[in-house]
């Protein structure tokens, strides 16, 4: 399961956003968003932000 930060990583890199754009939006550094991204592709058994977005709009988070 996802911690409430991990999930919020996942929604806004699964609308496309960059980890540096995240970063600025959650007023972290770059390399703490890359720490949850890390965290949220071993937790969810996924390698790349495709497969992220694959799994939002699956799970009816995110619209095609």
């Amino acid at each position: 399961q996802l911690s409430p930060r991990e999930f919020e990583v996942f929604l806004l890199l699964a609308e496309g956003k960059t980890v540096n754009d995240i970063a600025e939006i959650l007023n972290l550094s770059s390399k703490t968003v890359g720490h949850h991204y890390t965290h949220l592709k071993k937790k969810l058994n996924v390698s790349n932000i495709s497969e992220v977005t694959r799994l939002a709009i699956r799970g009816g988070l995110l619209e095609a």
